[in-house]
């Protein structure tokens, strides 16, 4: 039996805000492999940025399309507690 595949990151902390005519979107998630996606809740992104909770961990990179983001990690286990910031509309 193969194991699930998971392709959805896991969000444990989420907060939302506005600042101007921005809205913004911080989270503390889980990725648990490359193509990972993140449905922020925003039309469409301007901007991203993923921190690793600790120096050791791998570095994260990122794709927008719309209001989601897809992580690609250069780790080959997931990233846990990764701080991530999304700014748009």
């Amino acid at each position: 039996m193969s194991e699930p595949l998971i392709t959805v990151v896991t969000v444990h902390r989420r907060r939302v805000w506005i600042s101007g005519s921005r809205r913004e979107v911080a989270a503390t998630i889980t990725i648990w492999a490359d193509g990972n996606t993140w449905n922020t809740g925003l039309r469409k992104i301007e901007s991203v940025s993923a921190i690793p909770d600790n120096s050791a961990a791998s570095e994260i990179g990122t794709t927008i399309s719309g209001g989601t983001v897809t992580f690609f990690t250069t780790g080959e286990h997931s990233e846990e507690n990764v701080l991530v910031r999304a700014v748009g509309n």
